[in-house]
């Protein structure tokens, strides 16, 4: 058991160096930091203050489903990401934190009175077949075997919860 432990912490020791050495602080890194920064100045600046707080529930939702599917993904060699903005998360954090998760909380935002569906379809074809094949492009994502078009229904379903979540009348104070 501890001879595994100790492949796995001389694996992440390896990585850290890498990272230290070709992807912190190239261009790379600094554009996610952008996208990070920029994409919640935005949803600071365009949110309506009255359903923040449920738009922001969905949102954390948002970002954990999104995390876990990228490490999960990434388990499974489906895909992966070459310019991490930190070495111990396996996940593209300008995307699964930021991105993902204000440009949902902002359609779900914009026009109320269209159907969830509609916007869940044009989230989902913007994400998988524009986004993703905009970060392989840069070379930051690297779809090993994943297919950007299998990606398009879990962006769906993700845009679908998401909007549920937010018109839930569940909550109740509590006392």
């Amino acid at each position: 058991m501890y001879k595994g432990l100790n492949l796995i912490n001389q694996g992440y020791e390896t990585r850290f160096k890498i990272w230290q050495e070709e992807v912190l602080f190239s261009w790379r890194w600094w554009f996610g930091m952008c996208l990070s920064i920029l994409s919640w100045i935005i949803w600071f600046l365009i949110r309506r203050g009255n359903s923040s707080d449920r738009l922001f529930y969905s949102g954390l939702f948002i970002m954990f489903v999104s995390v876990s599917f990228d490490a999960i993904g990434m388990q499974l060699k489906a895909w992966h990401y070459i310019y991490p903005m930190f070495p111990v998360l396996p996940a593209y954090l300008p995307f699964d934190l930021c991105i993902m998760p204000v440009s949902i909380m902002i359609l779900i935002q914009v026009k109320p009175q269209i159907k969830p569906t509609y916007k869940g379809v044009i989230f989902a074809f913007f994400a998988s077949f524009v986004g993703e094949p905009f970060f392989h492009l840069l070379d930051i994502y690297d779809p090993i075997y994943w297919k950007h078009y299998y990606s398009f229904p879990i962006y769906f379903v993700i845009y679908l919860v998401a909007d549920k979540l937010t018109k839930r009348n569940d909550f109740t104070l509590l006392s």
